[in-house]
């Protein structure tokens, strides 16, 4: 089947809404650090008080602020965000220099012209896992008529557009914006068939007895990756932040390979989640040494075509000009 005008009108609002108009609302962040070359500017999705990963590792330790001092950055200030188009929100405002966040928003952000390059990857290879209502539905094939929650712009949100299209119900199932902490509300209430949860949440609520019918996992090219991006703004003042950064991860993946415990325990604390959670959402294996690793890229062209397919994006763009090259 092929979606209804007004429901692919509707997708195209949302993913386009990605670098939106308002941007009010994202100014006042970051308000301290404006005004000085000095400071760093970094913002990242999810609820945790701090960046995680491979990233947040670095900065726990020390380790991207000695590589950032050689490039006169003395301070690094987080922001957390909710979702991807609102990181897009604050970069198109000018409040944000580099961002962590998932490859859809990133990719509509970029062809939507954003003026920002890739300079590395934080995770490949993200699952979602598709929730249910205890006693709900039991199949995807029996969502036709149903509900759908997602954080829209979202890898979620890709995956279950995609996951929709191989069984051929973009036109019956309805696809509901809504945010990971309110998808466990939704499912008690039984408001919706259907949850759609990102790494960390998914698992939480499988915990707590909500059914998985579906994960992105059994769909390889429908599994998300984590982009970091950097503003061309920044690139242009400090040419070799790319490979800083680069270093920087190194570096932290070394440790965290040498006592991946402490890791976990780190993840844990600035995340909120329980530990046994964090270690299912976050295999070490998701985190990349290299800048570009191929799974990365080609799961980041993956992205980039079924947008453009799905008419979501209107302009192509050359994924290798978008990376910087000596990351």
């Amino acid at each position: 089947m092929t979606p209804s005008t007004s429901a692919l009108a509707s997708r195209r609002r949302v993913l386009r809404g990605a670098v939106g108009a308002a941007i009010a609302s994202a100014l006042p962040a970051f308000t301290n650090a404006q005004g000085t070359d000095a400071v760093l500017r970094l913002g990242y999705i999810g609820p945790g008080k701090k960046p995680a990963a491979a990233t947040g590792w670095a900065l726990r330790q020390g380790l991207l602020q000695r590589e950032l001092a050689s490039l006169g950055i003395q301070e690094i200030s987080t922001r957390n965000f909710p979702n991807g188009p609102d990181l897009n929100e604050a970069f198109a405002g000018g409040v944000l220099d580099v961002g962590i966040y998932g490859d859809t928003p990133a990719i509509v952000a970029h062809s939507r012209g954003l003026e920002n390059r890739l300079i590395g990857f934080d995770a490949v290879g993200m699952n979602v896992w598709l929730l249910t209502p205890r006693g709900g539905v039991r199949s995807v094939k029996e969502l036709e008529g149903q509900s759908i929650g997602v954080a829209r712009g979202s890898y979620m949100h890709r995956y279950v557009l995609g996951l929709l299209k191989a069984h051929g119900l973009q036109k019956s199932v309805k696809v509901i914006h809504m945010f990971p902490r309110d998808g466990e509300a939704a499912l008690d209430r039984g408001s919706i068939a259907a949850f759609a949860a990102q790494i960390d949440v998914g698992p939480l609520l499988a915990s707590r007895g909500y059914p998985v019918i579906d994960q992105a996992d059994q769909h390889p090219s429908l599994r998300g990756t984590s982009v970091i991006v950097a503003s061309d703004k920044v690139l242009q003042a400090r040419p070799g932040l790319a490979a800083a950064w680069t270093r920087a991860r190194r570096s932290a993946l070394a440790d965290i390979h040498r006592d991946p415990q402490a890791y976990y325990a780190f993840h844990a604390e600035v995340s909120g989640f329980p530990l046994d959670v964090v270690k299912v959402s976050h295999p070490l294996s998701q985190f990349p040494e290299a800048a570009y690793p191929a799974e990365g890229t080609a799961l980041l062209a993956e992205v980039k075509n079924f947008l453009l397919a799905e008419k979501l994006i209107d302009r192509d763009f050359n994924l290798d000009r978008w990376r910087v090259n000596d990351a």
